[in-house]
């Protein structure tokens, strides 16, 4: 028979244990919060922007890691144990680096996203200082009251949750906008066509369809200057490739395109033109150079 001491002893151990596995454990990813979270996404963007700097000049990745140290242990600290000072010191820390490049013109440099990789690094300091420091001087507040600060799922539908997702939006747009207007301003100019001195010349047209020149015969006067005018309306592309005092000589003729190129021919005769692409076999011609 088993006492009622024993029942209560086995009774209290049942309990005991069922409580013990309902807490959640310390540094279990349900104990973090939004604004610890947002404290060490500083720091990572804090570090970001050092890489992007260094990608313009490496000598200056030295000093700016000088900077982010403090940031590096109290983060380190914040990731240990999620202490209302840690909260503090760590904002303050990880936004060291912006507060630093104020007076070295950052906030200008935000205007200004034609400077490359520098904007998006000022951009991503920027970012560190409005995602740590708020959150740490927050988590202070928060633990020094006593308030039980809401879980990092429950903080993202808050308000301030709802802040930080536009702001990380409108940063990541700001550097996608600031890098393609720093690739066009940097953009090899296109091509402009030929320029030519010459104003006194014949014009030539023909046409390229179905894989034959249209016309395939056409004459042209020796000792003038002959401009040749194809409109490739194919869908693949042709070349008119002919000789010319034993210089062969070939251009390109993209589908769907236009081509202009110029001739000479010091005497009467004879040339042939034809497309050498693949599969042009057959599409030939003639010019005839007839004297003046």
């Amino acid at each position: 028979m088993v006492s009622p001491q024993a029942m209560d002893q086995g009774g209290q151990g049942v309990g005991d244990a069922g409580r013990t596995k309902g807490r959640i454990p310390s540094g279990s990813w349900g104990t973090w919060t939004l604004d610890r979270v947002l404290v060490i996404a500083g720091f990572a963007a804090a570090v970001l922007a050092v890489v992007v700097l260094g990608t313009v000049d490496s000598a200056l990745v030295g000093p700016f890691l000088i900077i982010l140290l403090p940031g590096m242990v109290s983060t380190g600290l914040l990731l240990w144990k999620p202490r209302r000072g840690f909260y503090l010191i760590a904002g303050f820390a990880n936004s060291l680096l912006a507060i630093s490049a104020i007076p070295f013109g950052l906030i200008g440099a935000l205007a200004n996203p034609l400077v490359g990789p520098v904007y998006n690094a000022v951009v991503l300091s920027v970012l560190s200082l409005i995602l740590a420091l708020p959150a740490g001087v927050l988590g202070f507040l928060r633990g020094r009251s006593g308030l039980v600060e809401r879980s990092l799922a429950e903080g993202i539908r808050s308000l301030q949750g709802l802040a930080v997702i536009a702001v990380i939006a409108l940063s990541v747009g700001a550097m996608a906008a600031g890098s393609l207007a720093y690739q066009n301003l940097n953009a090899p100019p296109g091509p402009t066509g030929p320029s030519y001195d010459m104003t006194n010349f014949v014009n030539v047209s023909m046409a390229a369809s179905n894989s034959r020149f249209s016309p395939n015969a056409i004459n042209i006067t020796s000792c003038v200057v002959t401009r040749i005018t194809i409109l490739n309306e194919d869908d693949m592309p042709h070349t008119f490739t002919y000789t010319n005092n034993q210089t062969t000589y070939s251009h390109d003729l993209p589908a769907g395109s236009t081509t202009r190129f110029f001739v000479l021919f010091v005497g009467p005769g004879t040339v042939l033109f034809q497309s050498v692409a693949p599969g042009d076999s057959g599409m030939n011609g003639t010019i005839t150079v007839v004297s003046p």
